[in-house]
């Protein structure tokens, strides 16, 4: 294993034509595992004993193992380690390199974003348990309707027949929930009919359906979808799974800039992901002059499909409106409105508003997923959504995660100010639950993650939310799971983390 690391350090140093890190050590470790350098049986070093001799970040190297672990040249034991696979099978990770000018697109299979994210989350739980979770991107319970949910199933469950049980005849819409929603839809914008609704299981399925049909659009081709980076990272995962490549659209604070998505137009993308507002991880938005800016660029290219994500909608404080008020490219557009971060996660209820040609073939695969979205639930979430207290509530969210977000985000710059560390948060303010951190030159994430959770507090590093692997300086706090008397602890707790990293030497590789 000592000779495999020194070839791995070597990787270190060179450009690898533009591929990313994680893929380049991964190669290096299966061609070892080939050769027979490393023996079937043999246990490799540990995520973190491996992250250390070698310099690397721990994401880097649990990425590692996860690409070999996929191509069946690795395999974890609970509470033992990993070990080479007694029979080694050909792996992805043998592939010829890329050419550096392709866009960055993972192998289909990969959701190596929320493995790290979940595994170091684990890990940390594990280790630190009385620590403050602030890794996790849920909303607060206590800040969930759950008075308003409680009479809303009483309710439903009171009007509850036999019938209603039963298959239905349609995946239409529920009339109650889609008037509920028209209404809602209309303060932000959106003027659209109850038949343009199709109620899913939750965006993420929304997008796994769409990824299967972008996909049939060129059969045999390479499909390119346009998304935010830094970004959210179970629709990135999600996308790769089914194959599609991913090309980054940069971010101002106004969301993605004019110049990013014409980036993508002119890289051949077939499909755009948008964040309207309340941008994971980012907490961006958009003004109308951006929303403007991007329709105009987005009119020239009438093949593209056109995805707004828009998972904070009603617990959000600005509405930026939706490209699909923009008649030029109605036709083509698929505005997600969920309900998870406002309502509640466990309904399981999302929203697609969508018109032909896009409309029908979604329909269609949506029946062959999962067939019918429960007619139980979606009254149920009608009930939530026409209750007299519910705007009420929301407003109640809407106020407390303001106040928290802008806690955190003064607390730490105050702090880091005052420290001298080069911390640095958005200027302005920003909407749903994050708090985006950029660390100072030469500051390691992992190590200020690791250093932090000493301190009393989980946070995620900034590697999950980008297309590869390897950014080191960003921080997401989920400000919105922080109530704001706790803002200044945190902000210690940060800022001690990040003076304990810099005073460390970057790790080097051992003999």
């Amino acid at each position: 294993m000592l000779e495999v690391q020194r070839r791995i350090a070597a990787l270190r140093e060179s450009p690898g034509n533009g591929r990313p890190l994680y893929e380049r050590v991964a190669n290096e470790m299966a061609q070892a595992i080939r050769t027979g350098e490393l023996r079937p049986g043999e246990r490799l070093p540990s995520v973190r004993q491996l992250a250390t001799d070698l310099g690397l970040s721990v994401s880097t190297v649990m990425s590692v193992y996860t690409r070999l672990a996929e191509g069946g040249l690795v395999n974890g034991e609970a509470g033992r380690g990993t070990f080479v696979s007694e029979t080694p099978s050909a792996a992805p990770a043998a592939q010829a390199p890329r050419p550096a000018a392709e866009p960055a697109a993972a192998r289909a299979g990969s959701a190596w974003r929320r493995q790290v994210l979940a595994q170091t989350e684990a890990r940390l739980k594990q280790g630190f348990p009385s620590a403050r979770d602030l890794m996790r991107g849920g909303p607060d319970p206590a800040l969930l309707p759950l008075s308003v949910i409680k009479r809303a199933f009483r309710d439903v469950s009171s009007r509850l027949t036999a019938r209603d049980l039963e298959y239905p005849a349609t995946l239409g819409t529920e009339p109650e929930l889609s008037g509920a929603l028209l209404k809602r839809l209309a303060g932000d914008g959106i003027e659209a009919e109850a038949d343009d609704i199709l109620i899913g299981g939750s965006t993420q399925q929304f997008l796994a359906l769409l990824a299967m049909l972008l996909g049939r659009r060129a059969p045999g081709e390479r499909v390119l979808v346009g998304v935010e980076e830094p970004g959210y990272q179970t629709a990135m995962d999600t996308l790769e799974f089914h194959g599609l490549g991913l090309v980054p659209m940069r971010l101002d604070e106004s969301g993605v800039t004019a110049e990013g998505l014409r980036g993508a137009l002119d890289a051949g993308v077939s499909a755009v992901l948008f964040t309207p507002r309340a941008q994971s991880p980012t907490g961006c938005g958009w003004s109308a002059e951006r929303r403007q800016a991007l329709a105009d660029a987005l009119v020239p290219h009438p093949d593209v499909w056109i995805i707004e994500d828009d998972q904070f909608a009603e617990a959000a404080t600005v509405r930026p409106g939706s490209l699909y008020g923009d008649a030029r490219l109605r036709e083509r557009v698929v505005h997600l409105r969920s309900f998870s971060k406002s309502v509640a996660p466990d309904l399981r209820l999302s929203a697609a508003v969508v018109r032909q040609p896009i409309r029908h073939p979604l329909t269609m695969a949506k029946s062959f997923a999962d067939g019918w979205t429960s007619r139980t639930s979606q009254r149920v979430l009608a009930a939530a959504l026409t209750d007299p207290r519910i705007d009420d509530l929301l407003a109640e969210a809407r106020t407390e995660y303001a106040l928290r977000r802008a806690a955190v985000r003064d607390a730490v710059r105050r702090a880091g100010s005052a420290r001298g560390l080069g911390l640095s948060v958005p200027a302005l303010d920003t909407d749903g639950l994050h708090v985006w951190v950029t660390l100072p030159d030469g500051c390691d994430a992992d190590r200020v993650v690791e250093a932090a959770a000493h301190r009393g507090f989980l946070l995620a590093a900034g590697q999950p939310f980008f297309l590869s692997p390897g950014d080191q300086r960003h921080l997401r706090i989920n400000a919105g799971a922080l109530a704001a008397e706790h803002a200044d602890r945190l902000s210690t707790a940060v800022c001690d983390a990040v003076t304990s990293v810099l005073g460390q030497p970057t790790a080097l590789l051992t003999p």
